[in-house]
């Protein structure tokens, strides 16, 4: 019978320390794989709305910012919409605040569908969403808000087999040169409430 050599002996070491290593290198990729999908996370969190899949305040925000520095720069048309959800006291009254949450998300993805993915859709308060419309002016926004109007109002927002209707107000404008965030926003939040008041929303 063949005896083990000095060299065997140390190749099977070996072996043991390659294979040793191996597993601390997969280790350490799932450890990084890990971090990757926490940091996303963290990304995810800093920008999204907690409820729905849009934008939140903060990023909308930043976002308006880039649009009137592009504007001012290369003249780049933007409009900003404003959007309410009309009687949302009378369904969170009626179908608690599931009911509301379940408004808001159908009103979100009806957003999400019928916008581009240049455009950005935020939620920008409880029962408030906003929305920036690269290379619209305010005519054109105007004929979007009708269209959205209409489509949130023909859609069937279902909660606990029951059908929430819902309608919403719309208030535009076109972002102008020399505009600060706040004079469009306070432009497109006026529009919109008189929107409301005429719709006795």
């Amino acid at each position: 019978m063949a005896q083990a050599t000095t060299r065997d002996v140390e190749r099977d070491e070996n072996s043991g320390d390659v294979s040793a290593l191996e597993q601390e290198v997969i280790a350490l990729r799932k450890e990084l794989q890990l971090l990757q999908l926490a940091n996303e996370e963290l990304e995810r969190l800093v920008v999204r709305d907690t409820l729905t899949p849009l934008y939140n305040r903060r990023h909308f925000i930043t976002c308006l910012s880039e649009r009137l520095n592009r504007l001012e720069r290369y003249g780049t048309a933007c409009a900003l919409v404003f959007i309410d959800v009309d009687g949302m006291k009378a369904i969170n009254d009626g179908h608690g605040h599931g009911g509301g949450d379940a408004a808001l998300t159908h009103v979100a993805h009806l957003l999400i569908g019928a916008t581009r993915s240049t455009d950005i859709a935020a939620r920008v308060g409880g029962d408030e969403f906003a929305l920036l419309l690269d290379g619209l002016d305010e005519t054109a926004a105007q004929a979007k808000a009708v269209h959205l109007s209409e489509m949130i109002a023909s859609s069937e927002c279902r909660f606990q087999s029951k059908v929430l209707p819902l309608t919403a107000s719309f208030g535009c404008t076109a972002l102008r040169s020399g505009d600060s965030d706040f004079a469009a926003i306070a432009r497109a939040d006026m529009a919109m409430y008189a929107a409301k008041r005429r719709n006795g929303g």
